[in-house]
């Protein structure tokens, strides 16, 4: 039987169309976002993932949907499932399963994973976990009123449909309010979002939500965030936390409870959470797996293919047991994603320095975003400007930190 997968164009796509293709011999019907996603998998993915596909739609928006469906029943009857895997194609893939009638996430669920003001108000109105004050400002007026109203500084500026940290700003007065409130409407992802901002360490919880809503906790990580060369919340490194750690499960179960209040079921999660002294607050959450390849990290952690495992929920009703992870390889090894930071903007790279050290280094898993001579380098101010990022994996939490230093120190760009 076939499905569909939505944009086919990345890692995980190559891990999910190379597991239900290549190991379970599924084939695949695939559907484009856009004319820019279908033009990336015609020009390069295709070359690799096209003998997984027999099939291909174009460009197709929300309002397409309904034919796009009637096109892939009249060529292909019944489908097994759809698989929109990033935060690009949650919508659409939730509007084309309630088009094949199929058993998935319905398009207002998807809403509230897509959109972070329409998410936030649910669960407030749930009122069964805690959420930090929010709301969507369309003036002057309303960006003041809500810090009046909150009472403190900073706060938090934010587009509604952002991710990777694009345009989130934490102004301190009044003028630099404004100021931040003005550069996201003029981002054009989504309205400005203001929020309440809440103290403490900021973790990641990602996990795979089954038929019930029951969260299966895969790997949870602490962000550390520095101002760096006076650009403040650049990732500088992301830590894992053991499963014998207090947070481990405290965070597990406030998502458990987020995932619940969404009615969120058969999909990856990737939720970013905040821990002060009142425990959990929701960052945001999104129906997909985390960026910056830490469930392929994850899946090492464990020796089991996550991204594998969650590909099951999009097709089948599972349900998900403790015993499908390896939680004390987990907590026996030990991984950090590193961060680069680009502190002035090059037009070109002349030279790159460090990378036969970082490659060396007994921690060394996987370089990535790494640029290359002849390329820009873009300064650092948010998720998609960093500079590079390396992954590290070793038994040794202190063999892990001592090469995280060394990365630090010798990888940059001239």
């Amino acid at each position: 039987m076939t499905y569909v997968v939505v944009d086919p164009v990345g890692t995980y796509p190559r891990h999910l169309l190379g597991f239900l293709g290549g190991k379970l011999g599924k084939a695949a019907v695939a559907v484009f976002t856009s004319e820019a996603r279908h033009r990336l998998w015609r020009d390069k993915w295709s070359h690799e993932l096209g003998r997984f596909v027999v099939d291909e739609l174009p460009a197709t928006s929300l309002r397409g949907a309904a034919a796009a469906a009637r096109r892939i029943l009249a060529r292909h009857g019944r489908v097994e499932g759809v698989v929109p895997w990033d935060e690009e194609t949650v919508l659409l893939g939730a509007r084309l399963s309630e088009h094949l009638g199929l058993d998935w996430n319905s398009l207002r669920v998807m809403e509230r994973c897509r959109d972070k003001a329409v998410m936030k108000a649910w669960l407030r109105r749930a009122g069964t976990v805690r959420v930090n004050a929010s709301a969507v400002v369309d003036d002057r007026e309303g960006a003041l009123r809500f810090q009046r109203r909150v009472g403190r500084w900073p706060v938090v500026v934010k587009p509604t449909a952002g991710s990777g940290s694009e345009h989130v700003s934490f102004p301190a007065d009044e003028d630099t309010l404004l100021r931040d409130c003005e550069r996201v409407r003029q981002a054009g992802s989504g309205r400005v979002l203001l929020e309440e901002y809440v103290g403490g360490d900021e973790l990641v919880v990602n996990g795979i939500v089954d038929a019930r809503s029951d969260l299966l906790v895969t790997d949870v990580w602490r962000y550390d965030r520095r101002t760096v060369d006076g650009v403040p919340n650049l990732f500088w490194l992301t830590d894992r936390i053991a499963t014998h750690d207090p947070l481990f499960a405290q965070v597990g179960t406030y998502a458990a409870a987020v995932v619940e209040a969404l009615g969120l079921r058969r999909a990856p999660i990737h939720m970013e959470v905040k821990v002060d002294d009142r425990g959990p607050c929701l960052i945001e959450v999104g129906a997909r797996f985390s960026g910056g390849n830490l469930p392929v990290l994850a899946s090492k952690l464990h020796g089991r293919d996550l991204i594998e495992l969650a590909a099951c929920q999009y097709l089948a009703d599972v349900p998900l047991r403790a015993d499908d992870l390896d939680r004390r390889r987990y907590d026996r090894l030990d991984a950090r994603v590193v961060h680069g930071v680009q502190t002035r903007e090059l037009d070109r790279i002349e030279v790159v320095h460090g990378v036969a050290t970082v490659e060396a280094l007994p921690s060394f898993d996987q370089l990535a975003r790494l640029r290359a001579v002849g390329q820009r380098a873009p300064r650092t101010r948010d998720y998609d400007t960093a500079a590079w990022e390396l992954s590290l994996l070793h038994e040794s939490s202190a063999q892990v930190d001592a090469d995280a230093d060394v990365a630090h120190r010798v990888l940059r760009y001239e």
